[in-house]
């Protein structure tokens, strides 16, 4: 796995976390790693594999230790799949949209029931994201363009 691939998990890791109603002040630790990790040089994974993952990232404890371990060897990790089951896994689709962070899916998650790509499409066509703090025109329309790039 690239330390591009562990980044992206753990953004997800975030959005699951925060939709979920995790504590926010534990969750915001996953998006600062996963910058962290995208920019390294040395490979996470070769770290995994040498035991220094501790050691070479700063503010990785045992915890966070296991879980980028448990990404490297299995793709997944436990702490995603406890907090999963409460959250539709088609909730990460909305991830890379710009101008949607973490906070705003969980808005739009619980406001309006947008969980996904189909969703969110179905809710601009249907005027519902009217009225919604934060949410004007113009992110209105970035959101309509990147569903037009993206959703087939």
């Amino acid at each position: 796995m690239t330390n591009e691939e562990i980044a992206q998990k753990l953004m997800e890791l975030n959005t699951i976390l925060l939709v979920a109603d995790y504590p926010e002040d534990h969750a915001s630790r996953y998006p600062r790693l996963a910058y962290t990790i995208s920019r390294m040089e040395e490979s996470v994974a070769e770290l995994v594999a040498q035991g220094r993952l501790q050691d070479e990232i700063p503010g990785v404890g045992d915890i966070v230790a296991t879980i980028i371990t448990e990404y490297v060897e299995t793709g997944t990790c436990s702490k995603l799949q406890e907090y999963a089951s409460d959250v539709p896994e088609t909730i990460v689709e909305l991830i890379p949209i710009p101008g949607l962070g973490p906070k705003t899916i969980k808005l739009l998650y619980q406001e309006v029931g947008i969980d996904s790509l189909l969703s969110l499409r179905t809710a601009i066509d249907e005027g519902k994201l009217k009225g919604i703090k934060g949410i004007g025109p113009k992110t209105i329309e970035k959101f309509e363009e990147y569903l037009d790039e993206n959703l087939q």
